[in-house]
C-alpha cells in the first residue's frame, strides 16, 4: 500500500523499540519502565546491530511498509518489494497516490487510511487490491498501526499479506455452493433423486421429474416407487440392480446411451445413504448428461490424431523430450533427416541419440550429457529459443548434414517438455557457396570484359582521332588501311559487347528457354553462314559430317550462339587455308557435337582453362582471341541450360576439338 522513501531521521531502527499501546499508537524513548522503553541496555545494543535488524526485516514473510505524517513512504522490507515487483529505491520517498495503487482503488484505499487515523480500523484488517509492477492486480489484507518515535514524530506501519490464494479459495467455495444449490434446485442437465430401501422416492429435483415425464410419461411424487414409474423392463432392471448394490453399501456408476437417432450419453452415480448409526437407509442418485463431454473427448482424440499427422507431414525434424530426457515425439521429418525410425528412438534417452548423431570429435558423451542436463534444469538459458548452427552425422551412411536447430520449453500439465525443431540447411549451404562462386565469377567476368574492351576501343579511338586531325595529309592507301583496322576493331568490339549482353541476360534469367525439335545440320549451316566473311578472308572451309538426320531438343537461339562462338574461336586459331569439321553423333539419349579445327595444337593445360572463368588470363591473346574467349563462357552457360556438358580435347597433332552434348529429341 505504501511506497518507501529513505528518511535520515528514521533509519528503520524503530523495530528495536516500538511498543503499540491499546489505542494503536506507541511511544519510543530512553527511560526505563515507561511504555515503549527497553530497560536492558545490553539488549538494546544487541538490537542495534544492523545485521540483526536486517535479518528480522527480511525474514518476515508479510510485506512491511511505513509512511510518515506527510504520507511519504519511508521504509519497505524485502517481502513487500518482492510481493509487488518494485525495487526499494523505486518506492522510498514517494507520496500518495503510490504507484502500486490501482486508479480505481485509490478512493477505497484513502477511506481505509481515514478509518485508521480515526481508530476505526477493524481487528481483522482491510481487504484491498494492489497492483503489481507488471500490471496484474493482487488482493491483499492490511493491518495498519501508528507509532511515535522519541522525537514525537508519528509513523504508520502497514502489515501487508498477499491473500490471492485465500480469494481463490473463497471464490471456489462460492462457486461450489452456487453449483450445488442450482444442481439440487433447478439445473436441467443434472438429475438428482434419492430412494429408501423399498425404492420409494424420498427426494427428487425438477430435472428428474422432467426426465421421467419425458421418458415414461410418469408424474412422479414423493413416496412413489421408482420401479413402478419406469415402463421399460431393461431400464427398470438396470436401476434396480444399481440401487440394490448401493443399499448393500457399495457405490457404483455407469454410462448409458439413450436414443436411436441423436445419441445422448448419461453418467449415473449410485451411493448409499448412511445414518448416524452407520446403517444404510437408502440410495442417492446423481445423473448427468455427458454427451457434450463424450463428443469433446472424441474431438480431442481426433485433434490429437490430426495434430500428429500434421507434425508427421512436416519435413523439418520435430522431436520432444521430457524432464527425464526421454524422447516422446519423433516425426517423419526426423526419420528422413536423421535416418532413425521412430520405434528406434521413442522412450530412449535424448543423450544417447545426440551422441549417435553428433559427428566426431564433438560426440563426447560427458559434454553432451552436461549440456542436455543443463537445458532440462534451465541452467543454460542461452541454449533455449536460440537458432544454433551445427552438423549431424547420418548413421550408416557417413553423410554429414548442415542443420539449424532451436529448442524451447513447453509447460504442459505441470511438467516441462522440451521441443526441438531442426531444419536441414545442407542445400542452403551449398546454394550459398554456389552463390559466392557465381558472384566471384561475375566480378571476374566484368573485370575481364572491361580489359578486353580497352584494346578495340583504344584502336578505334586512336585511328579516328588521327584521321580527324591528319585526313588531308594522309594518302588514300593509309586511310584505307586505317579504316580496315577500325572496321576490324568495331567488329571485335561488337562481338565482345554482344557476348557480354547475352551472358548478362542469361544470368538475369531474361533469355527465354524454349527447347524444340531441331535438325542439327540445318542449324549448323545457319550458324556458319553468318561467319562466311571471316571464313572467306582466311580461305577456311567448314565440313558438316556425321549423321544426316540428327534431331536434338534445344533452344534455336542458344544452339546457334553456341556453334557461332565455337566456330569463331576455331577461325582465330586456324591458319589460312585451314579446315573446320562439325559433326554430330547420336546415342540412346544424347547427341555429342564436336567442332574440330586444324592448326597448331594448343596445350592441354590451356584447353582445360577455356571454360573456367577463374582461369582466364585477361592480359593474354589478341583482341579476336579475347572476344572469342568470352564467347566460350557463354557457350558453357547455354550448354548447361540444356543439361549438357562442354569440354575441349587435344588432337595430338591432328588439331584441337570442342565437344558438347545435347538431349536427343524423343
Amino acid at each position: 500500500m505504501f511506497i518507501p522513501l529513505h528518511a535520515p531521521e528514521l533509519n528503520s531502527n524503530y523495530f528495536r523499540t516500538m511498543n503499540i499501546n491499546e489505542t494503536g499508537t506507541g511511544k519510543i524513548g530512553p527511560e526505563t519502565g515507561q511504555p515503549g522503553k527497553i530497560p536492558d541496555r545490553n539488549l538494546t545494543s544487541f538490537h542495534n546491530e544492523r545485521s540483526f535488524r536486517q535479518a528480522i526485516e527480511n525474514s518476515i514473510p508479510s510485506g512491511i511498509a511505513v509512511i510518515d505524517e506527510k504520507g511519504r513512504q519511508v521504509f519497505v522490507n524485502h517481502s513487500f518489494c518482492k510481493m509487488l515487483g518494485w525495487e526499494e529505491d523505486e518506492l522510498i520517498g514517494k507520496e500518495p497516490p503510490y504507484v502500486y495503487w490501482p486508479a480505481e482503488e485509490t478512493k477505497n484505499i484513502m477511506n481505509v487510511f481515514g478509518q485508521t487515523l480515526n481508530n476505526n480500523a477493524p481487528i481483522e484488517g482491510f481487504d484491498l487490491v494492489f497492483r503489481h509492477k507488471n500490471g496484474n492486480n493482487i488482493p491483499v489484507n492490511i493491518n495498519i498501526s501508528a507509532f511515535t518515535q522519541e522525537d514525537n514524530q508519528t509513523f504508520y506501519l502497514a502489515n501487508v499479506i498477499d491473500i490471492s490464494e485465500r480469494k481463490k479459495t473463497e471464490e471456489e467455495l462460492m462457486k461450489s455452493k452456487v453449483l450445488l444449490m442450482s444442481s439440487i434446485e433447478s439445473q436441467k442437465e443434472t438429475i438428482i433423486f434419492s430412494t429408501d430401501q423399498n425404492y420409494h422416492y424420498m427426494y427428487f429435483n425438477k430435472a428428474h421429474w422432467d426426465s421421467m415425464k419425458f421418458a415414461y410419461g410418469s408424474d412422479i411424487k414423493t413416496g412413489m416407487s421408482i420401479l413402478d414409474c419406469i415402463t421399460s423392463e431393461s431400464d427398470r432392471k438396470v436401476i434396480r440392480d444399481s440401487i440394490d448394490s448401493a443399499l448393500k453399501g457399495v457405490s457404483g456408476s455407469h454410462i448409458r446411451t439413450f436414443g436411436d437417432v441423436n445419441l445422448a450419453y448419461y453418467e449415473s452415480f449410485f451411493n448409499p445413504i448412511i445414518d448416524e448409526n452407520k446403517i444404510v437407509i437408502g440410495c442417492t442418485v446423481l445423473a448427468r448428461n455427458i454427451t457434450d463431454r463424450i463428443n469433446a473427448e472424441k474431438a480431442v482424440r481426433e485433434s490429437e490424431i490430426k495434430l500428429r499427422e500434421i507434425i508427421n507431414q512436416i519435413n523439418d525434424t520435430i522431436l520432444v523430450f521430457d524432464e527425464q530426457g526421454k524422447i516422446i515425439i519423433w516425426n517423419r521429418g526426423a526419420e528422413m533427416m536423421c535416418g532413425l525410425k521412430a520405434e528406434e528412438v521413442l522412450n530412449k534417452s535424448i543423450i544417447d541419440v545426440q551422441v549417435q548423431l553428433t559427428p566426431p570429435p564433438d560426440n563426447n558423451r560427458e559434454v553432451i550429457e552436461k549440456v542436455i542436463n543443463g537445458i532440462i534444469k534451465f541452467e543454460l538459458p542461452e541454449r533455449l529459443n536460440q537458432i544454433i548452427e551445427s552438423e549431424i552425422l547420418v548413421p550408416g551412411s557417413g553423410k554429414r548434414r548442415n542443420i539449424q536447430s532451436m529448442i524451447f520449453p513447453i509447460r504442459l500439465e505441470g511438467e516441462n517438455l522440451f521441443c526441438t525443431v531442426i531444419r536441414d540447411t545442407t542445400e542452403i549451404r551449398r546454394y550459398e557457396k554456389e552463390l559466392l562462386r557465381v558472384s566471384a565469377e561475375k566480378d571476374k567476368f566484368y573485370s575481364i570484359v572491361a580489359q578486353y574492351l580497352y584494346t578495340p576501343f583504344n584502336v578505334f579511338n586512336n585511328f579516328s582521332r588521327l584521321m580527324a586531325e591528319e585526313l588531308d595529309n594522309l594518302p588514300i592507301r593509309e586511310i584505307q588501311k586505317m579504316t580496315d583496322m577500325m572496321s576490324k576493331s568495331a567488329t571485335n568490339l561488337y562481338g565482345i559487347l554482344d557476348n557480354l549482353l547475352q551472358w548478362t541476360r542469361m544470368n538475369q534469367g531474361k533469355i527465354p528457354f524454349d527447347p524444340q525439335k531441331l535438325n542439327f545440320r540445318k542449324i549448323g549451316l545457319d550458324a556458319a553462314s553468318i561467319l562466311k566473311p571471316h571464313l572467306d578472308s582466311k580461305n577456311i572451309k567448314i565440313n558438316h559430317t556425321g549423321d544426316e538426320e540428327v534431331y536434338v531438343s534445344a533452344d534455336s537461339f542458344m544452339l546457334k550462339t553456341i556453334l557461332r562462338n565455337l566456330i569463331s574461336y576455331a577461325i582465330n586459331n586456324v591458319g589460312n587455308d585451314g579446315q573446320i569439321d562439325i559433326k554430330a553423333r547420336k546415342s540412346d539419349s544424347i547427341v555429342t557435337v564436336s567442332v574440330c579445327f586444324s592448326g597448331p595444337d594448343l596445350a592441354s593445360s590451356h584447353l582445360t582453362r577455356l571454360f573456367d572463368i577463374s582461369q582466364i588470363d585477361s592480359a593474354s591473346g589478341s583482341a579476336e582471341e579475347k572476344g572469342s574467349t568470352l564467347g566460350l563462357l557463354l557457350c558453357k552457360e547455354f550448354v548447361g541450360k540444356h543439361g549438357g556438358k562442354i569440354w575441349a580435347e587435344n588432337g595430338n597433332g591432328k588439331g584441337d576439338e570442342f565437344k558438347f552434348t545435347l538431349p536427343v529429341f524423343v
